[in-house]
């Protein structure tokens, strides 16, 4: 049922207002470390418009809607003030580690040559900040929504326009795993 409800909210205006005031402080707060240690290098993707979209429809399922579902939707609850607030605070941060400790992992076990990116900690800080502020967006919206569109906006971004793309390919090529 939770799931159902969270896939079927279309949040109002104001909702998306204050999930787009959220993702402000997340860009502002996750744009200076990257561009400090050089994740985050501005630039134009390497790519067709074809792969563009083939791209950004495949980022849009995994890994924004994907891990959406499984870090907000499965494991959170829609309604933060259902539990009280030190089981909400483990659960969040619960839900938290596990968000960004699949990184690495997923690296580790499906693209070993660029765990030297996802495991990096100023990768790790980013997600983390995704992280909070993808769960403060469900919990404004109780939507799936805005945190998969941010969730994809923040990876389409970094791999078509911040260097991403470019980054992954060279952390690739120059691994020796």
């Amino acid at each position: 049922m939770r799931v159902v409800a969270a896939l079927t909210t279309i949040p109002g205006g104001r909702a998306w207002g204050r999930c787009a005031l959220v993702y402000g402080v997340f860009l502002a707060c996750a744009l200076p470390i990257g561009v400090l240690t050089g994740l985050l290098r501005p630039g134009t993707p390497q790519m067709t418009v074809a792969e563009m979209l083939g791209a950004g429809a495949m980022v849009f399922v995994h890994p924004a809607f994907v891990e959406e579902l499984v870090f907000r939707v499965l494991l959170l609850p829609r309604d933060p003030s259902s539990l009280v607030r030190g089981r909400l605070v483990l659960v969040a941060g619960a839900s938290l580690v596990l968000y960004v400790a699949s990184h690495p992992l997923n690296a580790m076990l499906f693209k070993p040559d660029l765990l030297p990116v996802f495991a990096s900690p100023a990768y790790l800080a980013i997600v983390v900040l995704l992280g909070l502020a993808s769960t403060a967006a469900y919990w404004i919206s109780r939507s799936i929504w805005p945190p998969v569109v941010m969730h994809w906006v923040t990876v389409v971004a970094w791999l078509w326009l911040l260097g991403g793309q470019a980054l992954l390919e060279h952390t690739a090529r120059a691994c020796v795993c």
